[in-house]
């Protein structure tokens, strides 16, 4: 039996829109991201919840929230709006040259040692690419969100995506300023940390970081205490390098500190190690030119002291 695809004239008008104001919260946002109007936005929005026949937001003067038939509403569309998207762009872009928006889902810490090294060049080889960095320490769902692709640690991603080295394992390691040492003593085990001032990490789920430790083949965790308390990893940086605490931070991003002298690492032996940081992608979903440029080009011209390749 022949399947009806019919779709009623107009029926997909106003999605995007409605996709883009659910994931900002927001009706100005969603406006300067598709770059129209605040007003256009909401007569599109206004538009499309006529045609439902049910209200999709809740709006005050101070926040915009999806009503039940719009989370239910969102729940559907975005994944099926998703892939429209990438049937269009695939039609589009096959076998053309890399070009469009490149939405690339990223974990804060790993911005400034991931991509400061290669955002100029990779901006200057594919200048028909718009390269959107999204910094989020929740693990996404790529498709929902729009994204083409997001980098995680390796071991936080399930078995059903498709996921691309980029770095090399890497420790966690524990480091502070030469000031804070000289006024709190140094920890000679992660124990000691108990009687120690430390920079907390909240994380998106809510909770508070793990300090890990590994000792031999045994991984265990400490509960530390400390002034602050932060969810973002620069602001994490700052609170250490202040001279108030400590903090738990991934070593390449402590390397440069520690190379000029400013910060200096502590119970290094008991450092915890990650698989690394690899970029993902929905294992459905084709590789268009566009990411398998990114791909290329950050493998290539990543530093060999975090790609894990010898120098």
């Amino acid at each position: 039996m022949k399947q009806d695809l019919t779709i009623p004239h107009g029926a997909l008008d106003g999605i995007e829109a409605f996709l883009r104001v659910a994931e900002r919260r927001s009706f100005s946002a969603a406006a300067a991201d598709l770059g129209v109007s605040p007003s256009a936005i909401s007569q599109t929005v206004k538009a499309l919840e006529a045609r439902i026949g049910a209200p999709l937001f809740m709006r005050t003067t101070r926040s915009v929230g999806l009503t039940q038939a719009g989370e239910m509403f969102l729940e559907r569309a975005a994944p099926a709006y998703s892939g429209i998207a990438d049937a269009y762009e695939a039609a589009r872009n096959l076998g053309n040259r890399p070009a469009g928006r490149l939405r690339i889902n990223l974990m804060r810490g790993a911005v400034q040692p991931l991509f400061e090294p290669i955002i100029a060049g990779f901006c200057e080889a594919y200048p028909e690419i718009e390269l959107e960095i999204y910094a989020d320490d929740a693990l996404s769902d790529l498709s929902a969100g729009g994204f083409d692709a997001g980098v995680r640690m390796g071991e936080s991603l399930d078995a059903d995506v498709i996921a691309v080295r980029l770095t090399g394992p890497f420790r966690f390691v524990v480091a502070g300023t030469p000031a804070y040492f000289e006024k709190y003593g140094r920890p000679e085990t992660p124990e000691d940390l108990r009687n120690h001032r430390c920079v907390r990490f909240r994380l998106a789920t809510g909770a508070l970081m793990p300090w890990t430790f590994e000792k031999g083949n045994r991984e265990f965790d400490v509960a530390v205490t400390g002034p602050v308390i932060v969810n973002d990893w620069i602001a994490a940086t700052v609170a250490m390098r202040s001279g108030i605490a400590m903090i738990m931070t991934a070593e390449p991003v402590a390397k440069a500190m520690v190379e000029t002298g400013e910060v200096e690492l502590v119970l290094t032996e008991f450092a915890g190690t990650t698989s690394g940081l690899f970029l993902y992608y929905p294992s459905r979903k084709q590789v268009m030119p566009k990411l398998r440029a990114f791909i290329d080009y950050v493998r290539e011209y990543l530093p060999d002291d975090l790609s894990g390749r010898s120098a």
